[in-house]
């Protein structure tokens, strides 16, 4: 089965690298996968493209082997099955505050009996075979990000939801939310994070997690996040272009 080892790798004792993809351009996704990353998210919340887009880049994720997740707009039924259907191994799920919203999300990404997910799979029984509901719900991933207050302070309830895979922190908004400001380094952000993997660690829920820059990723390595993201597509080349253009002009 095409990328079935991806939960094995998260349950592993080594931390997986996850490229973040934005531009919604196949080739980038395939550049990810040559680099050596060992997983991908396209994003649709905050990224370019539209659907066709997507699932070019789920094809190329495919094709270059790189289990590949999903950031729909919002926490929408429909934009979550859609994902899946066009061939995402799981969605990754932006603005949740209670656990009814991170249980809503669940329902949306498994089949009956574990939740209402409409039937569909046009390119998602390419990865996984569609007569046996129990292996596709195994195999997906039902991911819900923690980056509100709400949600750090329903942090219990959503964890302990039955089917949630995964939880991804955005420390950006995080910090924002939590302290007024985009500071990702302020002790409250840092605390909160801490708490997540605890907690996230005590009910076997995978824990992942966006860094901004490579300094601020390295203690999350040391720490044991099962999925760590540092930067995305457009701060990767605005970085790598800015160096290039300081070393020559200044």
């Amino acid at each position: 089965m095409a990328n079935a080892p991806f939960r094995q790798s998260l349950a592993s004792d080594t931390p997986q690298l996850m490229a973040w993809v934005t531009y919604g351009v196949p080739y980038v996704v395939e550049q990810m996968g040559e680099a050596g990353y060992d997983a991908v998210l396209i994003d649709r919340q905050h990224g370019l493209g539209d659907q066709s887009d997507l699932i070019n880049c789920l094809t190329a994720a495919r094709a270059a082997g790189l289990p590949a997740l999903v950031r729909p707009l919002s926490p929408d039924a429909g934009l979550i099955g859609s994902a899946l259907d066009a061939g995402a191994q799981g969605v990754v799920v932006p603005l949740i505050e209670t656990a009814d919203d991170a249980e809503a999300c669940v329902r949306a990404v498994k089949y009956a009996p574990k939740g209402m997910r409409s039937w569909g799979p046009y390119r998602s029984q390419l990865m996984t075979p569609h007569d046996d509901l129990d292996v596709v719900n195994a195999w997906t991933i039902a991911c819900v990000q923690i980056e509100t207050k709400g949600a750090v302070d329903n942090l219990e309830e959503i964890l302990s939801l039955d089917g949630l895979d995964m939880v991804l922190v955005g420390p950006n908004d995080l910090a924002t939310a939590l302290t007024g400001k985009r500071d990702i380094r302020a002790s409250e952000v840092i605390e909160a994070c801490d708490l997540i993997l605890k907690k996230a660690r005590e009910r076997n829920v995978f824990a992942a997690i966006f860094a901004n820059d490579i300094d601020y990723a390295k203690p999350l390595f040391e720490a044991g996040w099962d999925l760590i993201t540092v930067g995305a597509d457009m701060s990767l080349l605005a970085g790598a272009a800015g160096e290039v253009v300081r070393t020559f002009k200044g």
